[in-house]
């Protein structure tokens, strides 16, 4: 093995650790360029504005964008100090990339700021009236309700993604989190609703949530009673350790909130690794591994469902989830009940991305690939909205609906 490919697979394998994952690339390299916002030629290419035709932009809310920091610009932000000062190699390429993604820069003292600067910047090159929605994500809490920061890799409250949200409203919406377990979780989540949160968001794994715990079985009459929708990460969970529970990510965990009335949102569509199949035994440890992908499909496919349950198309673009998209993209009964998210900070990271995987796999065009490649240095949420855009299966589409997720969020005659 010559030089320069050991130090390419060395590489390789320090970001895969560092990430938590495979099916990495290196066509992009290591870091994002973090261009500098402005009227870069590439925002007014052909395929940009295809991507838009059809589209009403007012009414496209990309649902999934996390807020992050070092939270040394004041409260409302966390950053747990094994990953802020990390100890190994792996710990410092994660926390390089992750900062690198939403380029932040080089001033550690502003650097939440300066996340949120670039942010906006960004929403602010989408066409009139499309939105960003910010995510909150609440601490680890135990099952007495004792708050558990040395478990949380990260925090944002409610509090810091709504003053954000409302310090530009024609560019932000936001969605709460909030632990079922918290002592105050009634309190907080009426809190949020008052705010103006449109959702909340969990990720189980890291939040050390189980979906069948009896808080959380309470806190859904709740959200069911608020009219809020519940976003939750299902299926393997690598960006985020946390409580580090990967049996708490099951997509048939799903039912507990379904049952309760509640509107769930699917991140990723479980798209990514398998967990006992709970509907053969119902023991975890005698039943057969299946699919989480397969088991959302399941889920999909029980009309009880039909109207509750649905799935965002956040991350599932990546390098190490591409290979759901024939799926995703073919089921075109899902369609009406898909909502796209993009993800971000995480499409500013290279290595997470292969385009020419995608062009390869006969999911994109290959005359698409540069002008992709480019909209990642320039603005990442436009990429992803371009990229889905311009994704075909077998003569499928993603329709213009899956962009158009405002009148999910918004409240209707009906809604619950």
């Amino acid at each position: 093995m010559n030089r320069r490919r050991f130090l390419a697979t060395a590489t390789t394998a320090a970001v895969a650790s560092a990430l938590g994952g495979c099916g990495l690339s290196l066509e992009q390299g290591l870091f994002n360029e973090c261009r500098v916002p402005g009227n870069h030629r590439v925002l007014r290419d052909r395929l940009v504005r295809a991507a838009w035709e059809g589209v009403d932009a007012s009414q496209v809310w990309d649902c999934h964008v996390h807020l992050f920091g070092n939270g040394r610009g004041g409260a409302g932000v966390y950053l747990n100090p094994g990953f802020d000062r990390p100890s190994t190699i792996a710990g410092r390429v994660r926390r390089t990339m992750f900062f690198n993604a939403a380029c932040g820069g080089e001033d550690e003292e502003r650097l939440d700021a300066a996340i949120v600067e670039r942010l906006a910047h960004l929403a602010a090159e989408l066409p009139p009236g499309a939105k960003a929605m910010l995510l909150a994500f609440d601490f680890v809490h135990d099952a007495d309700g004792t708050r558990r920061a040395d478990l949380s890799s990260f925090a944002i409250s409610d509090a810091q993604a709504s003053r954000v949200a409302r310090a530009r409203p024609e560019r932000f919406e936001w969605i709460a989190s909030v632990h079922p377990y918290r002592r105050d979780a009634v309190a907080a989540l009426e809190a949020a609703h008052a705010a103006g949160a449109r959702a909340v968001k969990w990720l189980p794994q890291a939040m050390g949530i189980d979906l069948a715990h009896a808080r959380s079985i309470a806190f859904y009459a709740e959200l069911r009673r608020l009219a809020l929708p519940l976003l939750v990460h299902v299926g393997e969970e690598e960006a985020v350790e946390g409580a580090g529970r990967h049996d708490l990510g099951n997509p048939l965990a799903l039912r507990h909130p379904l049952d309760a009335g509640v509107r769930v949102i699917a991140a990723h569509c479980a798209s990514r690794g398998e967990s006992p199949d709970l509907d053969a035994n119902p023991d975890p440890a005698q039943a057969p591994r299946a699919g989480n992908l397969d088991l959302f499909a399941r889920l999909m496919g029980e009309a009880r469902y039909r109207h509750l349950l649905h799935g965002d198309l956040s991350a599932v673009t990546q390098a190490n989830r591409a290979q759901a998209l024939p799926e995703i993209i073919g089921a075109t009964a899902w369609h009406g009940r898909l909502l796209n998210g993009s993800d971000y900070p995480l499409p500013g990271i290279m290595p997470l991305y292969s385009i020419g995987g995608l062009v390869r796999a006969g999911l994109l065009d290959a005359s698409a690939a540069p002008v992709l490649r480019e909209l990642r240095h320039v603005n990442p949420l436009v990429f992803d909205f371009v990229l889905k855009r311009s994704l075909a299966w077998r003569g499928a589409r993603l329709p213009r609906g899956v962009f158009e997720t405002r009148r999910f969020f918004e409240p209707g005659p009906g809604r619950i």
